[in-house]
């Protein structure tokens, strides 16, 4: 019989292994559970997507971009800048089109957005209209830009004579390194990370945990590629493998500096429990562009 005052340690043990569930020292496998059955629902529509190409793949591009334009236009007024939501998310939709279209006018059109920007700004009457300007014209760059690249990715095969399904397969592997290096980052970290990796801009993330995102991004990778991939090396697919596992985790820190600067958790709460747009596609905004760069300047 246990006597009033006397602890046996089975209520210190309960208390210890609690916080160290809630300081993410351990899968907190209810939101785990949570974040697979939406990756579940969301991810073979987004696979289906870049596997078509088209009309489909811009739609997506064209969505995820404004999308991530309008919750990063919330993060930058966080921090005061007064940035132009309508006509900066219709300068990333022009450039979405542009890029789609293949149009010489890109340049132009990039050029015309910006002197229209400045027009509006300068009869908003808001104050601080530098940073007002300058954070317009960055969101609707970085995000058209950076996110357009998987159309340029998707026009390859047309531009060397490859079966137009080819570049689908590519961006099929890529999203598919980076989500498992994402989920190996995460139960790795969770169980084994001792050592932080930038604990100034995320926390949460280990030395360990990364290591093993880059390591399980070149494995999913090289599978991808004895599975489908034809026009590429294994040595070519593996190396988009370490793209994926290197430069994906770029992107999630760079956002998670944003997200730290704005104070604020998630960039919106649009999928349960992967946040905003801008959280579930951050590791592509710089993988994708260094997987272009790749296939061009490597591969043909």
């Amino acid at each position: 019989m246990r006597r009033r005052g006397f602890d046996t340690g089975a209520s210190q043990r309960r208390q210890t292994w609690r916080w160290h569930c809630q300081s993410g020292g351990v899968v907190n496998y209810k939101t785990f559970s949570t974040r697979l059955i939406v990756a579940l629902l969301y991810g073979p529509l987004v696979l289906f997507l870049n596997w078509k190409g088209g009309y489909f793949l811009f739609a997506l591009v064209l969505i995820v971009s404004t999308v991530s334009y309008w919750e990063y236009f919330r993060l930058a007024k966080k921090k005061g800048a007064d940035a132009q939501l309508v006509s900066g998310e219709l300068l990333t939709a022009a450039l979405i089109v542009a890029l789609y279209c293949k149009s010489a006018a890109l340049l132009q059109v990039i050029l015309a957005g910006a002197i229209c920007i400045f027009f509006i700004e300068l009869y908003r009457k808001k104050s601080s209209p530098i940073l007002n300007v300058a954070a317009t014209l960055f969101g609707s760059l970085f995000f058209s830009l950076l996110f357009g690249t998987f159309l340029l990715i998707r026009d390859l095969p047309f531009v060397n004579g490859l079966a137009d399904d080819e570049a689908g397969q590519w961006l099929i592997m890529l999203i598919l390194a980076t989500w498992v290096c994402d989920s190996a980052a995460y139960i790795v970290g969770s169980y084994f990370g001792r050592h932080k990796l930038m604990p100034r801009i995320s926390p949460n993330k280990s030395v360990e945990g990364s290591v093993a995102g880059f390591l399980f991004a070149i494995l999913a990778a090289y599978i991808c590629h004895q599975w489908f991939i034809d026009e590429l090396s294994p040595l070519d697919s593996m190396a988009i493998g370490a793209i994926a596992g290197s430069f994906g985790q770029y992107g999630d820190l760079f956002e998670s500096m944003f997200k730290r600067d704005a104070d604020v958790k998630d960039t919106s709460k649009l999928l349960p429990e992967h946040g905003g747009m801008m959280d579930r596609f951050d590791s592509l905004t710089i993988s994708a562009p260094i997987m272009y760069l790749y296939l061009v300047h490597f591969v043909f």
